[in-house]
């Protein structure tokens, strides 16, 4: 369909719509419907009553009740916006109250607004204070991993030195062991008594248990238990 003839129906639609309304409105407010503004012209207006009917109408005032006065109709002249004029439903007194009412509730809204904001503010500080916070301990949690870092560190290069300290050690005592494993059992005897018996017992496990017990028997008998557990002691601790 054509969009303006579409347009032009729509148009002609809502005015013959509100035509109707109007004139029904009019007519609830008992506007003759040849009275009625603007649209008036298209109703008929009624016939008006001629002499002769009037007098054949005419009886004796005595035998008729006397007439009341009937109400004043509306007469022609009513204004478009006398239409629409509706009487309020609210008396002054009312309508006072209705204002105070909501003049109350305004500035109940108002404070109830002024304490929201006041909480978003106290909250936002204290958002701000566990940010600060946070951040802190995550600079100290940083801290700490570093520190840690380092002592494991320390604590490698501790065990590193430590280890290569007791290859060294375990090595120079091998190489004494090897003086001791050769020559004279007596004469080597008694240079092992001059050493103590955990030194002793250092340099003889380094050699076979034949050879040990040799030099064990020519360190003297005063010495010889001292080294002998001295000896059992280290080869325990070497197992």
């Amino acid at each position: 369909m054509n969009k303006g003839l579409k347009i032009g129906l729509f148009a002609g639609g809502g005015a013959l719509a509100f035509t109707f309304a109007y004139v029904a409105f009019a007519l609830v407010l008992g506007v003759q419907p040849h009275e009625i503004p603007l649209v008036g012209k298209a109703f008929p207006a009624p016939p008006e009553a001629t002499p002769e009917s009037a007098s054949a109408d005419v009886t004796d005032p005595s035998d008729e009740p006397a007439p009341t006065p009937a109400p004043a109709a509306q007469v022609a002249g009513v204004g478009l916006l006398d239409v629409f004029q509706i009487e309020s439903p609210y008396s002054g007194r009312e309508l006072e109250l209705l204002v105070s009412d909501l003049k109350r509730k305004s500035k109940e809204f108002d404070q109830r607004l002024g304490e929201l904001a006041e909480r978003e503010r106290r909250t936002a500080e204290r958002s701000e204070f566990l940010d600060e916070q946070y951040a802190q301990l995550q600079r100290l949690r940083t801290g700490l991993e570093e520190w840690e870092n380092e002592l494991e560190q320390r604590q490698a290069e501790v065990k590193r030195d430590e280890k290569a300290r007791v290859e060294r050690e375990e090595e120079s005592w091998a190489k004494l062991g090897k003086l001791f494993a050769e020559g004279d059992a007596a004469e080597q005897g008694k240079r092992l008594a001059a050493y103590t018996p955990e030194q002793a017992a250092r340099i003889l496990v380094t050699m076979k248990p034949a050879r040990a017990k040799e030099l064990l028997d020519s360190v003297g008998a005063d010495k010889w238990k001292e080294f002998a557990d001295a000896y059992r002691m280290a080869g325990d601790s070497g197992n």
